[in-house]
């Protein structure tokens, strides 16, 4: 297959390629040496790595490494790269000296002027590199102090300067060219600004104007402005600068779509950015005197953080002509299966919705907490799940609805969250405003959580006729109102033979027929946690991902064959430094994450035709502010803390396109 170029613009201005899928790592057919015009970073080899464009108009793969590469930055020389990687095992800052590039046989070698070297080196994720202007030190996020902070790197430095120090995530930082401040993008009571901070740490200083919120700041080359992806009362993104005055706010671009990833080239006149146009992501180039975007990069993959090279001398470029690419570089997937699956993703932040759609799914899990919903008898606040069905809804998915959460006012005192309604008719009373509010919306409503478990059961003993119960009033209640939306039980925990603290699943889906469970639900809710084993190994306590399969064996045993299983949470959960408690010794690597899922998907699809749906824990669980760096349910996300996508991202995407 031969590349096609999109070549474009004017003399001294940018000089950019529309590259194909395939030959990435061809740079020429002749020994030579060239500049870089840009790099990126993208997914299309399977994993994240960092590419880039030489003067001649190839594009090289310059790390093509097993492990993801990300966030590439360069220094003010345009000799050596800044990267984040992962190949040490953890996300560290990397550097690779790519002076004097030389390109042999139509190949380059990763390491041609020595292998990148590990700069920071911390246990904890470090991520997001950005270049001071004398190119001695770097900007970076870690989440060394538990949650996302900014720090300064001296190369020569042992250690790191933490600049930050909040609650709340502090990223995206991004040095000024006169080296006074350092942007950066900050999550604080809920609200993601842009901050400036002096490099020693003082004069922090909020520079996004109310009610404008912002991320991914860029310095102008002269430093008396900066640009950022912000968003307006009505959510929608944009690209606005600020400058040079504080009070001066343009809007340059309005968008329907996410965008990310800012970067200005060095003579001030264009600003390039990532965006998602209901296909893939992409690189575009937008005039900042005003006019289109032109888009750079046509591809399936996941093309991304595009970095001028700041030293680079531009040649003139015909266009811009458009022209098309295709297909990945890697070899596909095997599809989990020809029927219809419900697959679907458990997400937590309503902004990253539109990745349902990136991975090819159909399905999106919500969740609705009674105790926020109703504070006080009788009165409602829709707003937390009106935002639920309003996000998913606008990306055209379908809607499963987990229901939990006592009102305090609903509970016996001093008791938790989970504790079950002991009156289920005031429980009663809130399904019917839930399923009224949302008819022919949600698709479907998952029945609390775990009800086998004591710690999702108020810290009480299971109790699967009380769990029945609950279940029957919600079925009857739910199916008044709205009659075409399914009933799920709440995925039950695999819990083997039970112990002090859990019931057994088979036992307590046994025990649930025995109450009259049946004909009360259109599906069973499964958690068939592996352990951090892979999906085809069978575990003799029934801690294993083919669990599913000894519960539908109850079922059918019960009569029930013919009731589908709707798995609504199955994930594995990444090694890492942090304590994550019972998740501690059941960590796999990236690598396993994403052979283990997408082997599980296939053999729901391919083996187990009672599994009707399949919701992975999770999308995006990592990227959510309100989690600390060491809860266990970031690393269980497939995406990381920059919100990049692990390999096992890639890989259901592949899968799935």
């Amino acid at each position: 297959m031969s590349k096609k170029y999109l070549i474009a613009l004017a003399t001294g201005v940018l000089f950019v390629l529309l590259v194909a899928a395939v030959g990435l790592s061809s740079c020429s057919t002749t020994e030579q040496e060239s500049e870089f015009v840009f790099a990126f970073a993208s997914d299309r080899t399977g994993v994240g790595d960092i590419f880039a464009l030489t003067q001649t108009g190839e594009i090289c793969n310059l790390t093509d490494n097993s492990a993801s590469d990300w966030d590439p930055a360069w220094d003010v020389s345009g000799e050596t790269l800044a990267f984040t990687s992962h190949r040490s095992g953890n996300s560290d800052i990397w550097l690779m000296d790519v002076s004097g590039l030389r390109i042999k046989d139509g190949t380059v070698t990763p390491e041609h002027n020595g292998a990148p070297r590990n700069l920071t080196n911390h246990p904890a994720w470090d991520y997001s590199p950005a270049w001071s202007p004398n190119g001695q030190s770097l900007a970076f996020v870690s989440e060394r102090d538990g949650d996302p902070e900014i720090f300064i790197q001296n190369l020569e430095g042992a250690e790191a300067l933490q600049l930050t120090f909040n609650q709340g995530v502090d990223h995206r930082p991004a040095w000024s060219p006169d080296g006074t401040y350092i942007a950066f993008a900050a999550v604080r009571n809920g609200i993601e600004e842009i901050y400036r901070i002096r490099p020693d740490g003082t004069d922090e200083q909020l520079v996004t104007p109310h009610p404008v919120q912002g991320t991914s700041p860029v310095w102008s080359p002269d430093s008396r402005q900066l640009a950022f992806v912000g968003w307006n009362d009505d959510n929608q993104a944009g690209i606005y600068v600020v400058g040079p005055e504080l009070e001066t706010l343009t809007n340059l671009y309005q968008s329907n779509s996410w965008l990310g990833s800012l970067s200005w080239s060095a003579d001030g006149r264009w600003l390039t950015f990532t965006a998602w146009n209901a296909d893939n992501h992409e690189l575009y180039a937008l005039p900042v005197e005003g006019g289109a975007p032109v888009r750079l990069t046509i591809n399936p993959a996941w093309d991304d953080f595009l970095a001028i090279n700041p030293a680079v001398k531009f040649q003139s470029g015909a266009g811009p002509e458009q022209t098309v690419s295709d297909g990945f570089d890697s070899a596909p997937v095997a599809n989990s299966s020809d029927r219809d699956l419900a697959l679907g993703v458990n997400i937590a932040d309503l902004s990253m919705t539109y990745l349902v759609n990136d991975l090819g799914f159909k399905w999106a899990k919500g969740y609705v907490n009674w105790a926020t919903v109703e504070p006080d008898p009788g009165q409602f606040n829709w707003t937390d799940p009106d935002n639920v069905v309003k996000a998913f809804a606008d990306q055209q998915l379908n809607i499963l609805m987990r229901i939990h959460g006592t009102p305090a006012w609903a509970r016996p005192s001093e008791s938790p969250l989970s504790y079950p309604p002991p009156n289920l008719a005031k429980f009663e009373t809130f399904l019917t405003q839930l399923a009224t509010r949302y008819k022919d919306q949600v698709a479907a409503y998952e029945i609390w959580n775990e009800p086998n478990l004591s710690y999702e059961w108020g810290h009480l003993e299971p109790d699967p006729v009380a769990y029945t119960e609950m279940l029957q009033t919600a079925y009857r209640t739910i199916k008044t109102v709205d009659p075409d939306a399914l009933i799920i039980t709440g995925g039950l925990a695999t819990t083997g033979n039970g112990s002090a603290d859990a019931y057994g699943d088979l036992t307590f889906l046994q025990a649930m027929y025995d109450a009259g469970a049946k004909d009360y639900f259109d599906a069973f809710g499964s958690h068939p946690y592996a352990y951090g084993q892979p999906p085809d190994v069978s575990h003799p306590d029934g801690l294993s991902f083919d669990r599913v399969a000894a519960q539908h064996a109850v079922m059918a045993a019960n009569g029930d064959g013919n009731t589908p299983v709707w798995i609504t949470e199955a994930g594995w959960v990444l090694q890492t430094h942090w304590d994550l408690g019972e998740h501690a010794n059941i960590g796999v690597t990236e690598a396993q994450q994403a052979e283990y899922l997408v082997r599980a998907y296939q053999k729901v699809g391919q083996e187990w035709p009672f599994v009707q749906g399949f919701f992975l824990f999770n999308l995006d669980f990592s990227v959510a502010p309100w989690y600390q760096a060491g809860e266990p349910m970031r690393w269980y996300a497939i995406l990381n803390p920059d919100r990049t996508p692990r390999p096992a991202y890639t890989q259901l995407q592949q899968m799935e396109r």
